[in-house]
């Protein structure tokens, strides 16, 4: 064989060789877009589904977890400012009786 017969043997195998490459290629991206394409199956909705609900839950929990710790602050502060005003009648109480012991006549 001369050398340009060799060469075309050698390119043509090449050729040959690129051709199954890019036919392995084609049916890969038909795969991909087959699936791509498929509705998702029954299953994978319901793992969607519960992955989103379960989710949501814990959304959910933390938001009243912050409203929990919200209403156990203000009532803290009622609760104190209850004190004080309970402390404050106790001694306008205790002062008005002073006063109206001070102020009847013994008997």
């Amino acid at each position: 064989m001369t050398q340009k017969e060799v060469t075309m043997q050698e390119l043509e195998e090449t050729v040959k060789r690129t051709d199954e490459q890019l036919d392995l290629m084609e049916w890969k991206m038909d795969n991909v877009e087959k699936e791509l394409v498929e509705p998702i199956d029954t299953q994978d909705m319901c793992i969607m589904n519960l992955l989103k609900s379960v989710s949501e839950v814990r959304s959910d929990y933390q938001q009243l977890r912050r409203e929990l710790v919200e209403v156990q602050a203000l009532q803290r502060e009622l609760s104190s400012r209850l004190r004080a005003q309970l402390r404050l009648v106790h001694g306008k109480f205790a002062r008005l009786r002073q006063r109206l012991a001070a102020a009847s006549p013994p008997r």
